[in-house]
């Protein structure tokens, strides 16, 4: 049987990272995983789009870019429709990458999460929780788009659906502030 050569592992990639920071002289930052948990959600905060990844029934990866808030360490999206839905009903497994570099190492910070995601349509309460905590881009998004009409306007209403993707593993780094790649798993 042939080894797969899966290049470094986590811990090589952590050791190797954990160099560069210290090499271009960033303090190092130790989190343990509470204080890890506190900086995944501040950085959950920022305004940035994500990457979800859903798999098809027949194996074929999709990526989605999508919006989100976040509520703690869950992630909620909202969307009208597309093939995610579909792949979403056969398998609630999802994988997030949010990221960020400029091409230079002292600039890379960047979370992903491996975790389950449930879908909320109108009238479930869910929905509205999540549609809440989508307030500020939609907010966002109602200035952008003025001339949408009324009936465009509920059609939306009742065609979204809210994602809320609460993760079971997560990756995490932020070289300039000094944070090395590091794991946090659900208990």
């Amino acid at each position: 049987m042939n080894k797969i050569d899966l290049g470094q592992t986590f811990e090589e990639r952590q050791v190797g990272i954990r160099g560069n920071i210290q090499k271009i002289g960033i303090p190092l930052r130790d989190l343990n995983k509470k204080e890890l948990e506190e900086e995944i959600k501040k950085f959950l905060k920022r305004k940035q789009c994500l990457s979800l990844a859903t798999v098809s029934p027949d194996g074929v990866p999709r990526i989605s870019l999508l919006d989100y808030q976040s509520d703690g360490l869950d992630i909620i999206m909202a969307s009208e429709g597309g093939e995610k839905f579909r792949n979403l009903h056969y398998s609630r497994k999802v994988a997030i990458s949010i990221g960020f570099s400029d091409g230079t190492a002292p600039s890379e910070y960047g979370l992903t999460v491996q975790g389950e995601a449930e879908i909320f349509k109108a009238p479930d309460p869910r929905y509205l929780q999540c549609m809440m905590k989508m307030k500020p881009f939609l907010e966002e998004w109602a200035k952008a788009v003025t001339k949408i009409s009324i009936d465009q306007a509920i059609k939306r209403a009742f065609t979204v659906r809210a994602i809320k993707v609460s993760p079971l593993k997560m990756t995490y780094m932020n070289i300039p502030d000094g944070v090395p790649l590091l794991s946090w798993e659900r208990d």
